[in-house]
């Protein structure tokens, strides 16, 4: 993102990150859970996060349990696009769209390359809402989706 860039430039580049980005939906939910000082992490958490002196782990959610579940997806950004924006532009079309906040937890991309760097400072994304919101989220993402492959497959004045 530039200085100058309209918004107009920045919606059509973010539609084109969210066209071309690898898109998965987990077919879990997950919760938020308390752990106890020594606890080990279970292997399938995404992320543990630190309040204060306790610590919380975002795991499969158990049946059953009190916490709320999530619905979770997760972006993996192509390189060589320019990603910065999307976070704050995203949840703010889900919010509007879908009716719903969201969670965004960034990890570590694998791939860890220079152009990963540039595109997203080598980040991936997972978002989350809550799961009575989940099919009206999922819905709101699959259709920035197809606007941003469809703007990408019609030829501009320039071409």
């Amino acid at each position: 993102m530039t200085a100058d860039e309209t918004i107009e430039a920045i919606q059509a580049r973010l539609l084109q990150v969210i066209a071309q980005a690898q898109f998965d939906v987990l077919t879990t939910d997950y919760a938020w859970r308390s752990m106890s000082a020594n606890e080990a992490r279970q292997q399938d958490a995404i992320a543990c996060v630190r309040d204060g002196n306790q610590w919380y782990q975002f795991g499969p959610a158990a049946a059953g349990a009190a916490a709320e579940p999530y619905r979770v997806v997760s972006f993996h950004f192509k390189e060589g696009l320019d990603a910065s924006g999307f976070v704050a532009w995203l949840a703010g079309h889900l919010k509007r769209s879908a009716g719903t906040g969201s969670v965004v937890i960034c990890g570590k991309d694998q791939r860890d390359t220079p152009g990963l760097f540039r595109a997203s400072l080598g980040v991936f994304d997972y978002w989350c809402c809550p799961v009575v919101s989940g099919d009206r989220f999922v819905a709101v993402i699959q259709s920035l989706r197809a606007i941003g492959a469809r703007q990408a497959s019609t030829p501009t004045c320039e071409e």
